[in-house]
């Protein structure tokens, strides 16, 4: 994991583009039920964010 599961949480919850996984989607219950990259179906396996969003978003809230 290249960051901790606190901060994919606040950068999921300021996403506008976040999108949860359905269950059919997830591979693992990583993250649980909260919002978080870990369950977003625009995160990558290699953790990315495919649209290119968390790198601005995690800058903005000084991480």
């Amino acid at each position: 994991m290249r960051s901790s599961a606190d901060v994919y949480k606040k950068v999921a919850e300021r996403c506008s583009s976040y999108d949860k996984k359905t269950k059919k989607d997830a591979m693992t219950n990583v993250a649980g039920d909260s919002k978080s990259c870990l369950n977003c179906r625009h995160f990558a396996e290699d953790e990315h964010c495919r649209l290119d969003l968390y790198d601005p978003i995690a800058k903005n809230i000084g991480c």
